[in-house]
């Protein structure tokens, strides 16, 4: 539309040019014995308003002959740009836990969440410029992060839950990434000659207790405290949409590297996750799907 609005305007102007342009040519030409000071001056007036739209005219010419600007500058080395880094996301939703070195106690207390508990997920659009060494751009980066989703848990500590069930209505998402492909229609990126873990997932020890009496370096303990998850459980998934050519020499660029994914979904057992855990008339009971680890690479 710019390109469309320049080319009537350089049209517009030149045509004024045109105009006054005849008619000062037609105007007669006074000598210096008969000047008219009046004739004089609005001579002087035309000729600068001539002038002045013969310079709007080839500005206008000249933004048409170059277009929009493509050229994208390239920096020689981009380190992390446009990336996520996370550290230690904790939740504890719809749950009754202790945190490091804590002691938790829920008598008759329930804990109810009706929707949805979300930790540590990531959504990045690839749409930076990457050097021409590129090193973990448009990555995400998430290290320890816990979700403690409709249970009954300890990280690193005691929890006593007595007739205090442990309840979430929704679903139950932890470490989640998606990494998605540059917006239809964006200038694309020019390319990279070496990148470097740039558009992958790094995941260390993502840890997911959904629906369930579990321990994490701790001891819970669970009397007549049912753990309900009316929902799913999806921890440490992930999904890539690559970049097209992003670089001539890719070293685990575009990958997911999900080092320790741990979920405890629907259970109730002796040995919880890192831990004992002690359940005693505490079912635990999950409506959805359990999924953790899952990987997409979509070229």
């Amino acid at each position: 539309m710019q390109i469309g609005k320049a080319g009537v305007v350089a049209a517009g102007a030149l045509a004024t040019v045109a105009v006054m342009g005849s008619a000062a040519t037609a105007a007669p030409a006074a000598g210096p014995a008969h000047a008219d000071p009046v004739r004089t001056a609005a001579t002087t007036l035309k000729q600068a308003a001539i002038n002045q739209a013969t310079g709007q005219a080839r500005a206008a010419v000249d933004a048409v002959a170059r277009g929009p600007q493509a050229d994208v500058r390239q920096p020689l080395i981009s380190i992390a740009n446009g990336t996520a880094l996370t550290a230690a996301a904790w939740q504890t939703c719809g749950s009754s836990s202790s945190q490091v070195a804590g002691v938790s106690a829920a008598v008759t207390s329930p804990n109810t969440v009706l929707g949805d508990c979300a930790n540590g997920n990531v959504l990045i659009r690839q749409n930076q410029v990457p050097g021409i060494i590129s090193i973990l751009d448009d990555t995400s980066v998430n290290a320890l992060p816990i979700q403690i989703c409709g249970s009954n848990a300890a990280i690193a500590g005691v929890t006593a839950a007595i007739s205090s069930p442990a309840t979430v209505v929704g679903d139950c998402f932890n470490a989640n990434t998606l990494i998605a492909e540059p917006k239809e229609g964006a200038q694309k990126a020019p390319r990279s000659v070496v990148s470097l873990l740039s558009g992958s997932v790094v995941n260390a020890a993502a840890v997911q207790v959904c629906g369930s009496t579990a321990a994490i370096v701790g001891v819970p303990v669970a009397v007549r405290s049912p753990t309900t998850v009316l929902g799913d459980c999806y921890n440490s998934n992930s999904t890539i949409q690559k970049r097209d050519d992003a670089a001539v020499i890719p070293l685990l660029s575009n990958q997911v590297l999900d080092i320790l994914p741990l979920q405890t979904c629907a259970a109730s057992g002796l040995i919880g996750q890192l831990g004992p855990a002690l359940p005693i008339g505490s079912p635990a009971f999950v409506a959805g799907q359990c999924v953790t680890g899952g990987q997409k690479i979509l070229d």
